[in-house]
């Protein structure tokens, strides 16, 4: 194996980087006494605010919860239907099952995005991913909410960084809903999410439903807050967010540079990954998975099973997916002898 070890998620480099920065401003929370809802969480949600050109964001304990409570302002409910991709992580139908709405699934379309919904009923709303950072094609999205009045929703938890013209994920729906997983592209050092409007009675609603009610918005809520600790570390790393960025674009260029670019699922014409993941398309994706790990790289499935699991053959742009999708290590502080190596092993499988 060459003495090489390559996990796939890299948030351990990430945190030997800036470590002891890190520590210090979890160590100033904690002395301070004040963990929950202080001048920090308040602080990150102003800056992303900016940063993305929203009006209004809203930190809550996970993109999970950040998607319901979008839908709940917007008044999705039991006996609502909401378009949904067939391929995605299940948080996002998640989200839906867990208000009661139908779902009516979509295809993907060649880039892994939601695809052609055809002619049906009209949706309550249309909750669309930007599928491993690679935006979908808003402009039709958005005329199509926009004729029928009906809310658009972006689920962006894999698309911080990434742009559709000259619009940055975060602003590509009327409501637009961020990950700090450690998985993400600004990863909390345990979880969070974030909600990001324009409209004051979404964004008053969410303020609700993320606390109990207390604000009188919603008759009721929940208990989903990103602790003070984790929005202090956060600020830090949002700084440093555009710095990390070209540093994952320039593994994603590696990548590029060393294998054949028919392997690759590729971005759509006028927009930027935010490069989330790295995936390649493999008929063999099985062998090649179990080929890498034995030469100390670890890769993962995204994803095995369509969302739409009753209705096998029903989305065969998805199930290609499902059957052939391998994500590779990708991550800032990624080497590049390590990708050439994984370049090389990959390249080795193949002949």
């Amino acid at each position: 194996m060459n003495g090489y070890k390559i996990k796939f998620n890299g948030v351990d480099r990430l945190y030997e980087a800036y470590s002891w920065r890190l520590n210090r401003r979890a160590k100033a929370v904690w002395q301070s006494g004040d963990v929950l809802q202080g001048k920090y969480l308040k602080q990150l949600e102003i800056e992303i605010a900016k940063k993305y050109k929203r009006k209004y964001a809203v930190g809550v304990g996970s993109a999970t919860d950040g998607l319901y409570f979008a839908m709940k302002a917007v008044g999705i409910n039991k006996g609502s239907t909401v378009l949904c991709p067939a391929f995605s992580y299940v948080a996002t139908t998640g989200a839906i099952k867990r208000i009661g709405a139908d779902i009516h699934f979509v295809d993907t379309d060649k880039h892994g995005n939601i695809g052609d919904w055809g002619i049906m009923g009209l949706p309550s709303a249309l909750l669309y991913v930007n599928m491993f950072g690679n935006p979908a094609d808003y402009t039709r999205l958005r005329t199509y909410c926009d004729k029928h009045r009906i809310p658009l929703i972006e689920d962006a938890a894999q698309s911080q960084g990434a742009m559709y013209r000259k619009i940055p994920s975060g602003a590509l729906g009327d409501i637009s809903v961020f990950s700090f997983d450690p998985m993400k592209n600004l990863p909390s050092f345990g979880t969070g999410g974030m909600v990001l409007t324009d409209s004051k009675d979404v964004y008053d609603s969410i303020i609700s439903l993320r606390r109990h009610g207390l604000n009188g918005k919603t008759t009721y809520g929940y208990n989903s807050l990103i602790s003070e600790d984790h929005a202090n570390q956060l600020l830090l790393l949002l700084s440093k967010f555009d710095k990390l960025q070209k540093m994952r674009e320039k593994v994603f260029k590696k990548y590029k540079q060393l294998l054949p670019n028919d392997k690759f699922v590729e971005t759509q014409s006028n927009t930027k990954s935010s490069y989330h993941k790295l995936v390649i398309l493999s008929d063999r994706r099985d062998e090649l998975k179990t080929y890498l790990a034995q030469n100390g790289i670890e890769t993962k499935v995204h994803y095995t099973k369509t969302l739409d699991n009753k209705n096998i053959g029903g989305n065969p742009n998805a199930e290609n997916m499902c059957a052939k999708a391998l994500s590779l290590p990708i991550y800032p502080h990624l080497k590049m002898d390590e990708v050439t190596y994984i370049c090389e092993r990959i390249s080795k499988f193949d002949v």
